[in-house]
């Protein structure tokens, strides 16, 4: 009797464990990064999946003479409206933002390097709280260059490695072909990094429900970027994906099309 009894719990909580959705978590440096895997996270939230944005900076010194907007406090609040207005358009969870400084990650300090071991921090505690089978950052190169996408992908990796937790983390990318695109689109002076094919060995694909939803999103990001920067941008992005994101694994080189699997 006790080991038909056993049997059933264990069916019930291998039934539970089924019924729980995949945990999906994007860490980025800015509002508007999550642009670079977009349909990714609009995909695997329309599938069911809980999607998660944390944002590592405020974005409060990304100004430009077009929105008029101060830096500081002002521009802070308005980026953080309009990353929730990005996730709500890639139908994932309200973002999760660090509140860091931007432009600062890298900053010398006391202790040593705070502001970047806040972001593993962060990470660490998200992983215990909302635990992810998949965490997703920027690459080595961070897309182009810009300090804070290297240093956030830096916290997540030393987060993931120093976990025991069993989580999948890819580091999005770029072929030389997918760069030659987005350069067409961006200033000479922050060229786009390509990373080897080889590398990339993770493809997902998405639809094109998935590719409406991420232009929804971008454009919710008015004080970065004009309705004609914005399509410009799309329009880069789309040629280059073909409806193929590409992610390089940090452990291994297995080949796959699903982040989860």
């Amino acid at each position: 009797m006790r080991r038909v009894a056993l049997v059933l719990l264990l069916a019930c909580a291998a039934a539970v464990a089924q019924q729980r959705p995949k945990v999906l978590l994007a860490v980025f440096a800015h509002p508007d990064d999550e642009t670079l895997v977009g349909p990714v996270l609009a995909r695997y939230a329309r599938e069911g999946a809980k999607v998660y944005l944390a944002i590592a900076t405020k974005g409060e010194k990304g100004t430009n003479d077009r929105a008029a907007i101060p830096a500081g406090e002002p521009l802070a609040k308005v980026r953080r409206e309009e990353a929730g207005c990005a996730c709500r358009q890639l139908g994932i969870e309200p973002p999760v933002l660090f509140g860091l400084n931007d432009g600062e990650l890298g900053a010398i300090s006391s202790p040593l390097g705070h502001n970047i071991q806040e972001v593993a921090d962060q990470v660490e505690k998200l992983i215990a709280e909302l635990h992810p089978a998949v965490v997703v950052t920027w690459g080595a190169e961070g897309g182009y260059g810009h300090p804070d996408h290297r240093l956030v992908a830096d916290g997540v990796t030393q987060a993931i490695q120093s976990s025991k937790a069993d989580v999948k983390l890819f580091y999005v990318g770029f072929s030389p072909e997918q760069v030659k695109s987005l350069n067409e689109f961006w200033p000479a002076s922050m060229s786009w990094h390509a990373t080897d094919p080889a590398y990339l060995t993770v493809r997902v694909s998405f639809t094109k429900a998935d590719q409406l939803a991420y232009h929804r999103a971008l454009e919710c990001h008015k004080s970065q970027f004009s309705p004609e920067e914005a399509q410009k941008f799309e329009n880069a992005l789309d040629r280059g994906w073909q409806q193929d994101v590409l992610f390089r694994p940090w452990f291994g080189d297995r080949k796959s099309d699903d982040l989860f699997k």
